[in-house]
């Protein structure tokens, strides 16, 4: 009875919000064009991709990552005057006190650093890039990717060494020890990230140049996704799972599961099982691992958009066992009301304003109920007020095809500081979707050779094209 009224209340409740979060910019639309733009950007299409971050930063100019999109895609494509000017726009958003206040200083500067390299202003991008590092708190992939493109800038920063000969075009040139400092950027990249592909190219063409030994492996992604493939069960999925999204950290932790008929039709090849079975296997084996101490729920996303979820257990009325018999009896039904459920999806959780609240929520589909034009981003930013976080685990691609499914997941997690998994079904892979471009900004050194424009018996003089 209790469940009962809470739902009537909500209902309620959520008929008076639908006037409230229809009214203003069109949320949704922003996170489509950007979504949209990420992948053209990380597909190499600048120019397309600007046009996509401009329409979704002027629909959310407030949007912290939305401004670094467009300023970083200005830059890219000549216009670093603008760019710095939306990035720096961008950084009066931040506010000291903010979770990630810190975090995000270091991203601006560092989209601000690549402006002036993609400008060649090695100079100014080396002294922005080199701010952003020291800034940044722990993160080691993001430190890679920085101490990378220092080694670029640290070898590309020959302004004063241009030279030009009759039979030779405009070219400048490099010494030992620009080689050697570069060399030890690259080596520091690999250290916080021996799989960054871009930073062992880099270094390695650089040791067999100085004719150094090899201290780092080739990059080993294809290791790690067979590490996790050749297992015969998900001995560690579930684990990456956990610690990507940071479940642990948790105080009240509600999975919200997509039963919808789709999961039942699509199968994940690399497991030869389909999405539903994944699910529950993955759920199940996350749950046993969690700390004691986490109050867990469940919610289910499934049925027609007016229909009761056949789950729907608030944090702290489950222990793992029951959780556990749960997912194990799940059974798939209907569509994928999403918004109707995250609309209740409060009542699945305490009113205390100290505890630490996320909803797990996986699903392979975007939501099918309207609820009368309400704007899913806008309610985003309702439950980031009641201090519920939404982490997101998708069996989709990361792809045009799947933009409407993606563009919720996003402003979901972006508006509550959650994050955005996906699986590839093919490696039985997970990827996380890059809210800030940051992996689409590694830099590759050119191509170089001896050159002699000193004499012949100058050994370690190395010339490169300015244009690369």
């Amino acid at each position: 009875m209790a469940l009962l009224k809470s739902g009537i209340f909500w209902l309620v409740l959520s008929s008076s919000l639908v006037f409230l979060f229809s009214a203003g910019p069109n949320r949704k639309k922003a996170y489509k064009e950007h979504y949209e733009g990420s992948l053209l950007y990380t597909e190499g299409h600048i120019k397309r991709a600007n046009q996509k971050f401009k329409r979704a930063y002027q629909i959310l100019p407030d949007n912290f990552y939305f401004a670094l999109a467009y300023g970083l895609s200005e830059g890219r494509l000549g216009n670093p005057q603008n760019g710095l000017e939306v990035i720096q726009q961008a950084n009066r958003l931040l506010k000291r006190g903010m979770e990630d206040y810190y975090y995000k200083q270091a991203i601006g500067d560092f989209m601000a650093g690549m402006v002036y390299a993609y400008n060649q202003d090695y100079d100014a991008a080396f002294r922005q890039i080199q701010s952003a590092l020291t800034s940044l708190p722990d993160s080691t992939d993001l430190k890679s990717i920085m101490l990378n493109n220092l080694g670029y800038l640290q070898l590309l920063n020959q302004s004063k060494n241009q030279h030009e000969t009759s039979d030779t075009p405009a070219h400048l040139h490099l010494r030992e020890h620009d080689l050697e400092a570069a060399h030890l950027f690259f080596q520091k990249a690999l250290e916080q990230d021996p799989d960054n592909g871009t930073a062992y190219y880099n270094y390695k063409m650089l040791s067999d140049t100085l004719g150094l030994s090899l201290e780092f492996n080739p990059p080993s992604s294809e290791a790690k996704q067979r590490a996790q493939t050749d297992q015969p069960t998900f001995l560690y999925m579930d684990e990456h799972i956990r610690r990507t999204l940071e479940l642990d950290q948790y105080q009240e932790l509600v999975f919200m599961v997509d039963v919808s008929g789709s999961m039942v039709a699509e199968q994940v090849l690399c497991m030869a099982d389909d999405r539903f079975g994944v699910m529950k296997t993955l759920s199940r084996k996350i749950v046993a691992e969690l700390p004691e101490h986490i109050q867990l729920g469940i919610g289910t996303i499934g049925g027609d958009c007016p229909d009761a979820p056949a789950k729907w257990k608030p944090s702290g009325t489950i222990d793992k066992k029951e959780l556990d018999t749960d997912l194990r009896f799940l059974i798939p039904d209907g569509t994928t009301p999403l918004l109707t459920r995250l609309l209740s999806s409060p009542e699945l959780f305490s009113d205390s304003t100290q505890s630490k609240k996320s909803i797990f929520l996986i699903s392979d589909g975007a939501n099918t109920c309207r609820e009368s034009g309400l704007d899913i981003c806008a309610f985003a930013e309702e439950l980031a007020q009641r201090g519920i976080t939404v982490n997101v685990l998708t069996f989709l691609n990361s792809s045009l095809n799947n933009t409407s499914a993606f563009s919720e997941y996003i402003c979901l997690a972006d508006n509550t500081n959650g994050k955005v998994i996906y699986m590839d079904n093919l490696r039985c892979y997970f990827e996380t979707f890059d809210f800030d471009l940051t992996s689409s900004c590694q830099l590759t050194i050119p191509k170089f050779e001896k050159s002699y424009c000193w004499g012949q018996h100058i050994e370690t003089l190395w010339m490169f094209s300015p244009e690369g």
